[in-house]
């Protein structure tokens, strides 16, 4: 992937993230399909969604189409092999790249209860049986 991309990935905004999943929930879709899938109370305006969504576009991570008056949007890109990617940018300049530190200090926080911490330990325990290097 092209460094300017990655740096555009890396760059993204809690609504553009949002925006990004719910449209690759839809698999495709308008901007009124997209805001349909926010809770009422969530929900951003439409000329926000259009803006946001013509941003992610710009960026590479959707592409659309033009069906009758409307514009139809679709991810090129899967939210979860975004998030891979902002967290690796993470992991290198806030951690050295180092993995180990990274989940040390994610464990001293209070983000990660007894129940966290047992999801984890199954998850490290699926990945150690699976023993390969898949992402999933």
């Amino acid at each position: 992937m092209p460094k300017g991309r990655q740096a555009r990935i890396t760059e993204l905004g809690e609504l553009q993230l949002q925006a990004l999943d719910r449209l690759s929930q839809l698999g495709e879709g308008t901007v009124y399909d997209v805001l349909d899938k926010f809770p009422p109370k969530q929900r951003p305006r439409y000329t926000t969604m259009l803006t946001v969504l013509r941003s992610l576009e710009k960026r590479g991570l959707v592409e659309h189409r033009t069906e009758s008056r409307s514009y139809v949007f679709r991810p090129t890109i899967e939210p979860k092999r975004v998030r891979g990617q902002m967290l690796m940018d993470v992991l290198g300049r806030a951690f050295s790249g180092s993995p180990r530190s990274m989940v040390a200090t994610l464990l001293d926080t209070e983000a990660v209860t007894p129940e966290v911490l047992q999801e984890l330990k199954g998850l490290i325990a699926e990945r150690e049986a699976r023993g390969d290097d898949d992402e999933s």
